[in-house]
């Protein structure tokens, strides 16, 4: 289940959909538990043309982005993509032989990108990695981030995501007794 989750919520995290896919998608998070009902009717609400322009202001860049989506915008003190968290990680995805190869020019520490890495760790059966990629990369900054999503966007819709998204990270770190990394977060 925490597979396909992954895969679901990364997708959501980093392709853009229509509002039937997203429908679709968050439906079969509802049945699994992960995401709320609060989501599903949230999206349900939303118009087409509004989730297009959250998700390419949120996501893409579009303008300044008010939540950026990578961990070293929130673990570098100089709060810049490609910071040392992104080079740390990108030597923790070569030493567990994973290119993330999107034909852009990203880092790699995109939150929807790291949830679709810890997927493919899992499916592999290196559990060792995937606990790693949680422990010591996505959640010593994902907090943050997803409550800074739920601050800055202006949908119900990825409100209520971040919030069910938060329940269901708490939920992996109890169930799975994770030991999250403290590291400093720099915020505005």
């Amino acid at each position: 289940m925490i597979i396909d989750t992954n895969k679901l919520l990364g997708s959501i995290f980093y392709q853009a959909k229509s509002k039937e896919q997203l429908i679709e998608i968050v439906q079969a998070l509802v049945e699994n538990q992960v995401l709320s009902e609060d989501c599903l009717l949230a999206v349900q609400n939303e118009q087409e043309d509004e989730l297009t322009a959250e998700f390419s202001s949120l996501f893409e860049g579009v303008g300044e982005m008010p939540a950026p989506p990578w961990g070293s915008v929130y673990l570098d003190k100089d709060r810049v993509v490609f910071g040392e968290s992104t080079v740390a990680y990108r030597q923790f995805l070569e030493s567990n032989q994973i290119e993330l190869d999107t034909g852009l020019r990203e880092p790699e520490d995109q939150f929807g990108l790291m949830l679709f890495a810890h997927a493919y760790l899992l499916e592999n059966n290196n559990i060792n990695s995937a606990r790693e990629l949680l422990e010591s990369h996505l959640l010593t900054w994902s907090f943050l981030y997803l409550e800074t999503l739920n601050k800055k966007s202006e949908l119900s819709f990825y409100k209520k995501l971040s919030v069910s998204v938060i329940d269901w990270l708490n939920y992996l770190i109890s169930e799975y007794k994770l030991s999250v990394s403290n590291k400093k977060l720099y915020i505005d």
